[in-house]
This record gives structure tokens, C-alpha cells and sequence, in this order.
């Protein structure tokens, strides 16, 4: 994700590969009010845009070209961690990863955190209520498994037109 789109309309979207210095580890009222007013715009757009019954239960075509950021989006105001990185690149607190498929249109969210931390254990139980959250708002959420036996997500829109619920 570039930084133009990471920072859309002011709200930088968390996917889980910010350095922990750079992102507050709390959550604030400040926070919850911009993602709840993020999500209000999600809403309305796809009432305004989509055609047919249901416009809220699929999402928009504007959704679909900026998938990283709508998936990591949903997932935190959804009440999903994200997860964040040390200066060395390795993860300093456990929670969700988003990042972009091997192709267009598809967004991986794995379950990771610091060696020994345990998040390992946790990845199963945690991409279940990640994929709960997607689920909810129309996307189609996938659990493979990878080398070594991870699990992850792979995450699309769906067809378009089509009601996912």
C-alpha cells in the first residue's frame, strides 16, 4: 500500500507493518471516532453506488480498488489488533497483518506477532473472528494453510452485483 492511499482523507489505516513507534498502542476515543466516521462513509457509499437490493451488503467498486485499505480498515473498526514492527522489520505486538495477494483483488491477513509470544496458538481462534468481520461486510474470506502449517486469510470482494449474506 503507498502512502497516498494509507492516509486517504486523513485517517491512516493500520495493516499491521507500521513501526510500533509510529502508531499510538492504545486505543483512543479520538481513534474510534474516526474509524466509526470511516465506516459511516463505507456505508453511504455503497448506498449511493451499489445497484439493486442490498447496496449494503456487497461491496463498492471504490472498496474493491483500494481492497488493502477497506480490509485492514474493517478489521480494526471491526475490534481486530494490528499487529506492528520493530526497526528490524520483526513484530513487537501480536495482531492482524494485512498485505496484498500474488494477484489484483486479493489482500492476505496472517496472525502475527514476537517470537515466543504465543501468537502461533492464537492464529486460528483470531483469523476466524478476523474472517467474522469480513464476512459481515460482504467479503469473502478464505482460511489456507501456508508452509509449516500458518494459517492466513485470503481475502477477495466477491463478485460484483452479487449479495454475499
Amino acid at each position: 500500500m503507498n502512502d497516498r492511499d494509507s492516509q486517504a482523507d486523513g485517517l491512516r489505516v493500520r495493516t499491521g507493518a507500521e513501526r510500533a513507534d509510529a502508531v499510538e498502542t492504545a486505543d483512543t476515543g479520538a481513534r474510534s471516532a474516526e474509524l466509526r466516521v470511516a465506516l459511516d462513509g463505507i456505508r453511504s457509499i455503497r448506498r449511493l453506488t451499489n445497484p439493486g437490493p442490498e447496496p449494503q451488503a456487497r461491496p463498492a467498486e471504490w472498496e474493491r480498488r483500494r481492497l488493502l485499505r477497506t480490509v485492514s480498515l474493517l478489521l480494526e473498526a471491526g475490534g481486530m489488533t494490528p499487529s506492528a514492527v520493530g526497526e528490524d522489520g520483526e513484530p513487537v505486538r501480536t495482531g492482524y497483518r494485512a498485505s496484498a495477494g500474488e494477484r489484483t483483488g486479493l489482500v492476505v491477513v496472517r496472525w502475527a506477532g514476537p517470537r515466543g509470544s504465543g501468537a502461533r496458538y492464537e492464529e486460528r481462534e483470531s483469523l476466524l473472528r478476523c474472517r467474522e468481520v469480513l464476512r459481515e461486510w460482504g467479503f469473502d474470506a478464505l482460511e489456507v494453510r501456508g508452509p509449516g502449517g500458518r494459517r492466513y486469510l485470503e481475502v477477495e470482494a466477491g463478485p460484483e452485483g452479487v449479495s454475499r449474506r
